[in-house]
């Protein structure tokens, strides 16, 4: 039996080719929801919008810290991995969830794939960074997005024999949502910057500070989609009413993964921290602003397609220069499915 275990909103919607496939090719599978994200518009929703069936397991792994939250998944993780009888665990990405199940199967001697293999920021100090090298020097097999994060394995001493070059499942997931695109449930300008941030780097009082400077200063509306966590830290910094009140700046909860690139399409631009927003709006053609130092997709950078401007006081002319001189550039896609070259691939694994 094959384990797909996940646990927040981009490992659902990178996920989900992986389990259209396997349901298509009628393989049995367990679908393990860690719990990670339990916020309707950050979970359940999802499962709506990419029409996936119920998880056969869901915990509650809420935590203060990264550290219990990690130790309290792998506790719950234990005996379901067990009980499911899992021959191999796939878990996507660089969250809490994926270090979290990626140790507990190999402490039980489970075979463990990896999707989206080889991402890098190169900055350890990012919970996630700490998270995806873990999970890659684990694996028994690594499903490198693309040749950049092929190379990143290999240059870290990991066998040509462990990795495969799948392609992006992320690229598969949003030409899903760009036929069952639906608006959200708020007013819309007609130009406007979309915005998100949930990183626990930029949660702390200093970056959320200079994000809601970086707001102001910027031209144009913004529409920010507020993360829970992000909203709790504004408002406990007392930056919240600060924000409220810049006058070009709607504030609204986060929308589902097909309001989400409904949005994007309408945008003019988007600035966020997420690694996977990042990669959506690059494929959709618009142009990304990353108010941080590093990305885990410094391909987007060096093509033209995204900006790295931190959070500093010239963020906002950093991010302005980029807006005028950037040009949009189609991705090229060709060949088999990502969600095919893994599916196969575990396959043939498993015998």
């Amino acid at each position: 039996m094959i384990g797909i275990v996940v646990g927040t909103r981009p490992e659902l919607v990178k996920m989900a080719p992986v389990l259209w496939r396997l349901d298509a090719r009628r393989i049995p599978y367990a679908l393990v929801h860690s719990g990670q994200h339990y916020d309707y518009n950050l979970n359940a929703v999802f499962f709506e919008d990419l029409h996936l069936r119920k998880p056969d397991v869901v915990l509650d792994s809420i935590g203060k810290t990264d550290a219990s939250q990690t130790a309290g998944m792998m506790a719950a993780l234990d005996p379901h991995f067990d009980r499911l009888g899992l021959s191999c665990v796939v878990v996507q990405g660089d969250t809490n969830t994926v270090l979290a199940a990626s140790l507990v199967a190999k402490k039980q001697q489970r075979m463990l794939a990896h999707v989206e293999a080889g991402a890098r920021s190169f900055d350890r100090r990012m919970p996630e960074e700490i998270n995806r090298v873990s999970a890659d020097h684990l694996s028994d097999l690594l499903f490198a997005p693309d040749d950049v994060c092929r190379q990143h394995l290999l240059d870290e001493g990991l066998p040509q024999s462990r990795i495969v070059l799948s392609g992006n499942t992320q690229f598969e997931s949003l030409a899903f949502a760009a036929d069952h695109a639906k608006a959200p449930a708020f007013d819309v300008p007609d130009d406007f910057i979309l915005v998100t941030a949930h990183r626990q780097e930029t949660n702390e009082k200093p970056a959320l500070t200079r994000l809601v400077d970086l707001l102001r200063r910027l031209p144009g509306r913004k529409v920010f989609l507020v993360h829970p966590r992000t909203r709790q830290s504004l408002q406990r910094f007392g930056l919240w009413d600060a924000l409220s009140a810049i006058p070009d700046v709607a504030l609204h909860e986060p929308v589902g993964f097909l309001q989400t690139v409904w949005l994007i399409r309408r945008s003019s631009a988007v600035l966020t921290d997420s690694g996977g927003l990042q990669v959506e709006a690059a494929f959709l053609q618009k142009p990304v602003i990353i108010p941080r130092d590093v990305t885990e997709w410094p391909d987007l950078v060096q093509q033209g397609r995204a900006v790295l401007v931190g959070l500093t006081e010239n963020s906002a002319s950093k991010a302005t220069a980029f807006l005028e001189r950037f040009s949009p550039q189609a991705f090229a896609t060709s060949g088999r499915a990502p969600s095919d070259v893994i599916v196969s691939a575990l396959t043939d694994a498993l015998g």
